[in-house]
């Protein structure tokens, strides 16, 4: 075969992007106000219109520069219900559910520790609707499940939902609540994204122990998910861009940059 009658090759397309590790990563040790930042800013763009349902004191929104977010607070306490949202359908960019998430058995267990009946009493008086009531670990993921299908109508399509749980012991039997959540939500509309580890600085205690039957918990998770009908992929945030020529150096990336001209323009 003559040189002219050679197919000639594709050039080869110059990979983009620069190596680095300053990044987002999936487990953190500290306390929520320092990991909420790095959650929100890898998955809901500045701008965008946040409710976080389970609001309380606004520890998570301590970190973040105000007027990022349009943000609606609200809480349990304060008459907003999670389950009963006051927005209408499609509504909102993003919904963050952060309930207690420690059931009481006999009402003093896990006092002041996300404890469930304190907020909800579930120990003393049960939803009128309820002809069966939910106790314990059943009772927290039931109320997991119902937030969830009130986030997914409120939520736009895409929209994203970040959930904080823990898992527990009840029982003496081990319930992995983040695993119950995601199987539960995955057939409810919702796409896991993302899983994040927060670990304790400090190490938890109890009052009285005889034996230990099972490791103690010191850690917690952020779940990421995805509200989608379609079977569309995540390709994360314009914000979150760190494409840049390559023999340029790359600084640490700021948690809610926007693009520059020169990236957007790449």
């Amino acid at each position: 075969m003559t040189a002219e009658h050679c197919p000639k090759k594709k050039k080869r397309k110059a990979p983009q992007g620069v190596a680095t590790n300053k990044l987002v990563f999936s487990a953190y040790q500290g306390s929520n106000d320092g990991l909420f930042p790095h959650v929100l800013s890898l998955y809901v763009a500045p701008g965008s219109t946040v409710a976080d349902v389970t609001y309380g004191n606004g520890v998570f929104w301590r970190k973040i520069p105000k007027g990022t977010y349009r943000l609606k607070a609200s809480d349990i306490r304060h008459g907003v219900d999670a389950t009963k949202l006051p927005y209408r359908d499609g509504s909102l960019d993003c919904v963050v559910f952060d309930p207690p998430y420690m059931h009481t058995p006999g009402g003093s267990a896990h006092k002041n520790h996300q404890n469930y009946e304190e907020y909800y009493r579930n120990n003393v008086v049960q939803a009128a609707e309820e002809r069966t009531p939910k106790k314990y670990h059943e009772a927290v993921l039931d109320l997991y499940f119902k937030a969830a299908k009130e986030a997914h109508r409120v939520l736009r399509d895409q929209g994203v939902y970040i959930v904080k749980c823990g898992d527990e012991v009840c029982a003496n039997q081990q319930r992995l609540t983040h695993v119950e959540i995601i199987n539960e939500l995955s057939v409810k509309g919702f796409v896991t994204e993302d899983l994040f580890i927060l670990l304790r600085n400090n190490l938890p205690g109890v009052s009285r122990v005889l034996r230990q039957s099972h490791a103690k918990k010191n850690h917690s998770y952020f779940i990421v998910f995805r509200k989608s009908s379609s079977k569309t992929r995540w390709k994360g945030l314009p914000t979150r861009e760190l494409a840049r020529p390559m023999h340029e150096d790359v600084e640490e990336l700021p948690l809610f940059q926007q693009r520059t001209e020169k990236v957007a323009s790449a």
